[in-house]
Formats: structure tokens, sequence, C-alpha cells
């Protein structure tokens, strides 16, 4: 009675092998030692990134921190500011879904000419309220104020973007946008505007003051270390990557060898 021919040992066979799970466990030692560096490189990064501490709450001279007709700069968002100008009351509007402190109001902004640098353009948020009536009636009692000389205190802040009003009055303003406010003054003359904006610190009459938070702090991490925790990511996927191609090219060699014996064995025999 002749035996039966064993099952050819296919590849899936090969990986779950003793010898193969043998080496899978050195490997996966191996690849848990690499991650354990690069989990470690991280944390150097961090302990080592510095935090970037910015004297926001020092009020300085808008002109110091931006320059007008330029862009914006992240040294400059968030900082404390001060400028002297006019607030021409024939440019004071109200712009609609603003947040304050979580709840939807309306803010109403007016157009400053500043004394330095001399001409220089402003868009000031004079102050929020929470219905547009309430608004309108700041608006009308600050157009009626006399464009004179006056201390401006306020965080410099950024600008929303110049989205044109789908529908209804094209006049009205659903962001408060330096671009967009440029064309709808009626005086103030050309001068640079700057790109930002002023919230004022003190708010006009009849309105609340404009919520503007302390920017967040900045924190720089060491690149070099997380470079460094990379590479000891890299080289954990590429040990289990060598124990892979070591199984596939033991099996290979194998399924070889095994056919160049059975094309011996079917050679004729020659008498």
């Amino acid at each position: 009675m002749t035996e039966a021919p064993a099952a050819p040992r296919t590849l899936l066979r090969e990986y779950f092998t003793a010898r193969s799970l043998g080496l899978l466990a050195l490997f996966l030692v191996l690849a848990g030692i690499f991650a354990g560096l690069m989990q470690w490189q991280i944390s150097r990064a961090v302990e080592a990134g510095t935090v970037v501490d910015r004297p926001t709450e020092t009020v300085v001279p808008l002109s110091r921190v931006a320059t007008p007709g330029r862009q914006q700069t992240d040294a400059s968002v968030g900082q404390s500011v001060r400028a002297t100008g006019r607030l021409l009351p024939q440019d004071v509007f109200i712009a609609g879904d603003r947040l304050n402190r979580g709840q939807r109001g309306w803010w109403v902004v007016g157009h400053a000419v500043l004394d330095d640098p001399a001409g220089a353009q402003l868009v000031v948020g004079l102050g929020w309220a929470p219905t547009r009536e309430a608004a309108e009636a700041a608006a009308t009692t600050a157009r009626a104020q006399p464009a004179t000389d006056r201390e401006l205190v306020g965080r410099y802040v950024d600008s929303d973007g110049a989205e044109p009003t789908v529908s209804g009055d094209p006049d009205a303003l659903v962001g408060v946008s330096s671009a967009r406010l440029v064309n709808l003054w009626t005086a103030g003359g050309d001068g640079p505007v700057y790109e930002g904006l002023m919230t004022l610190r003190e708010p006009t009459a009849g309105l609340s003051a404009i919520y503007s938070p302390r920017p967040g702090e900045e924190v720089e991490l060491n690149l070099l270390n997380l470079l460094y925790a990379v590479e000891w990511a890299v080289f954990a996927v590429f040990a289990l990557y060598v124990w892979y191609r070591l199984v596939r090219d033991r099996w290979e060699a194998a399924q070889q060898a095994d056919d160049e014996d059975a094309e011996a064995g079917a050679e004729p025999v020659r008498t």
C-alpha cells in the first residue's frame, strides 16, 4: 500500500510554522524596542519644546506690530494695541450673526483715519449688541458724534473674508471684512488700509465689549527629535517586513527544491 503524498505547504501555512512564529516573536520584540524609542523621542520633543510667550496684553502702538496695506502677520494677531485718530461718523455699519461669548448678535463697526501713519485707515469694532434694534440704535448714536481725534485702545484681530451678500440688501454685512468695508466707506481719503481690525476695549455707548480673548500659547516642538521619532517608526515597520521576507524567501527556496526533485524523478531511465 503506497503512502499518500504530503500536501504541498502553502505560503500561509509557512507563516504559522513553529520556526516562523519564533522568528516573529523575536522581530516583535525588536519592533517593540523601536516603538519605545520612537515614543521616547516624541516625549523629548515635547519636553524640549519652547513656549512662545507673546506679550499680547501689553498695549503697544499699532504701527509697531502691523503695517497698513500689507498682509497681517501672526505676531500681530491678538496683540493689544493703541492708536490715535478720528472715527468718521459717515461710515458706521452693523454686521449680523456675530458670536459674543456663545451668544449670537450684532457688531457695530466704524472707520478710523489714524495719525500714525498719517492717513492710514482702520476698521474698528465699536461693540456688540444682542439684537439688531439695539445695534441700529447704537449706530445712530455713533453717527451723530463729531469726528474728533481720540485714542483708540483694543485688540488687533483677524478680518473676515470678503464674502458678498447673496440675498437682501447688497450692502448688508454678514461679516466684518476690511476688504469689503473699504468699498463702502464714503469718507477718509485713499490712505492705506490695515488688513486686520481693532476691537475696542471700551465699547461705544449702548454696546457691550466685543469678546476678543487672549490668543493661546504656541509651542515650538524640537524638530530634530521628531525626525528621530519618524526614523524609529520606520525601523519598527522594517523589522516586521524583514520577518515577512525571510519566511517568504525560505518558502520559495523550498518550493524550488521540491520542483527540482520532481523534475529529477520524472527523468526516464536510460538502458
